[in-house]
């Protein structure tokens, strides 16, 4: 019997190890207050330092681990977020045709086209504001992954495929930091050996003052070198 397009599915699981070394800019383990969300952006958008205040506007969500009770760190991990073991786990279908997913926390009408890059966001607020504290993360060379490579795949994938996502695997840190690889932004305590690290965000004045200060010393460099030159 032929399978209909809406039979059609995947399953992506995305992870981090056991006790992973997950820290603040201030070099502390990470806390109830962070979420965990796998998702893309918007076709066209490039998410970089400097444009943080845009970031949620253009990202779809394709699932989130995070704890339901702050209040109580020792609960458990009934949403894939495990303080006291330091690690998370999730998994969701990529469902076909169109590429949807059937997270409860998926962005409502989403579609993750095949081949659009997954990214990791980490936060413990969404809001820039004092004490925000992000990272974003991806997998950007598949050369040598314990798992697949971070893009979704196709939507009509037969039922039963499955993918990987494991956090090892990531090696491209949008800001903050990932398995030793550091991002843009700021922190205070270096924890020297880490599988995530987020940064202190900028507030969109402070992030705007820093691409333009790049700009100024890059324009006198250039005009430096021309008349050294001539």
């Amino acid at each position: 019997m032929l399978l209909t397009a809406r039979s059609m599915a995947s399953t992506i699981n995305w992870s981090s190890q056991f006790n992973a070394a997950l820290f603040t800019s201030a070099g502390q383990p990470l806390d109830t207050s962070f979420s965990f969300e796998i998702g893309t952006f918007l076709a066209g958008f490039v998410p970089t330092y400097h444009n943080t205040n845009q970031w949620e506007a253009n990202w779809l969500v394709f699932d989130r681990a995070f704890d339901p009770t702050p209040g109580d760190p020792n609960d458990g991990d009934p949403e894939g977020w495990n303080i006291p073991d330091q690690f998370f786990v999730g998994a969701a279908e990529h469902t076909g045709p169109l590429g949807t997913s059937d997270s409860l926390y998926s962005t409502p009408g989403a579609v993750f086209a095949q081949n659009s890059v997954a990214y990791l966001w980490v936060y413990n607020d969404k809001n820039i504001v004092p004490g925000s504290e992000w990272a974003l993360v991806t997998d950007n060379d598949s050369l040598g992954n314990n798992g697949n490579s971070w893009l979704f795949p196709d939507p009509n994938d037969p039922p039963g495929t499955s993918y990987e996502w494991k956090l090892e695997d990531a090696d491209l840190a949008v800001v903050g930091g990932v398995n030793g690889i550091r991002g843009d932004g700021d922190y205070t305590v270096d924890p020297g050996v880490f599988n995530l690290q987020t940064i202190a965000v900028p507030e969109p004045g402070s992030a705007l003052l820093v691409a333009l200060a790049a700009g100024l010393l890059s324009t006198r460099r250039n005009r430096k070198n021309k008349t050294v030159q001539g």
